[in-house]
């Protein structure tokens, strides 16, 4: 078994980048969910209400963001402009980051269409996922996202129009051999690297958009049979173990089962 792609997601709901290979730390993957669009009064915004959000593209460096909107319009923003504190939400955990000028929250809210602020989350996350002790992003709940091609494959048999796996938005993505066998492992390692099994990830509305549209499927597929076949669990939530680099191609070894 391989880990067949890495991948981050800069913006939380925004496009993503794979990675050939990538650093591992227990707040997740370098700048994946590291910045956030949100209310002017913290509350995030995600793709689940906008899900133009997935059209847009993200290209992030250590000092900097930059967002090309659908219509192609770009804007970088550097971190030494993030300058001002408030406190944001994502689910029930609210902690302080950063946001910057006026002129970037006001050229980001014409382009989603709603009144929207950047917020970063620093060089250090003011967040804790209670489970690990560790720093958590602005992801839903935890630092990585597993999915398998094997449970991809058995999902897409079950459906009359095939889904790609990019509307998972998983960090790693593995060739197993049996479907959601990946809901059995407890411990694995990939690479330098090992995880522990944090828990399942129950999906939502997101996975019906077209990532090439951004129209919602009219039927709700594939979330709908998820619903049904599987409780919408499709991949699972981790927590590392240890730092160190993973690469595509790296073995994936199950190193204890649940």
């Amino acid at each position: 078994m391989k880990l067949t792609s890495i991948a981050r997601y800069p913006v939380k709901s925004m496009g993503g980048n794979v990675l050939a290979e990538s650093a591992v730390t227990p707040v997740g993957l370098p700048h994946d969910r590291e910045w956030l669009v949100a209310t002017p009064q913290g509350g995030f915004i995600t793709a689940r209400k906008f899900p133009q959000m997935l059209l847009w593209q993200t290209d992030a460096a250590p000092d900097r963001l930059t967002l090309t909107a659908p219509d192609g319009s770009s804007r970088t923003v550097y971190t030494n402009e993030m300058v001002h504190t408030a406190d944001v939400t994502v689910w029930k955990d609210c902690f302080p980051a950063y946001h910057g000028s006026a002129e970037t929250d006001e050229w980001l809210s014409e382009r989603i269409g709603t009144d929207a602020r950047l917020y970063w989350l620093g060089w250090h996350s003011k967040r804790v996922l209670a489970y690990s002790q560790t720093p958590l992003s602005f992801a839903d709940s935890a630092p990585f996202l597993l999915t398998n091609t094997a449970s991809l494959d058995d999902l897409n048999a079950m459906l009359d129009t095939p889904v790609e796996m990019k509307r998972f938005r998983a960090n790693f993505v593995v060739s197993g051999k049996e479907a959601y066998e990946e809901e059995t492992w407890h411990r694995i390692r990939i690479g330098e690297v090992e995880f522990e099994h944090f828990k399942p990830c129950t999906r939502c509305v997101m996975t019906t958009v077209d990532l090439k549209t951004a129209k919602k499927d009219p039927f709700q597929e594939p979330l709908s049979t998820l619903a049904i076949a599987r409780k919408a669990v499709f991949g699972v939530h981790l927590v590392a173990l240890n730092q160190g680099v993973v690469k595509a191609g790296d073995e994936v070894e199950v190193l204890s089962y649940k």
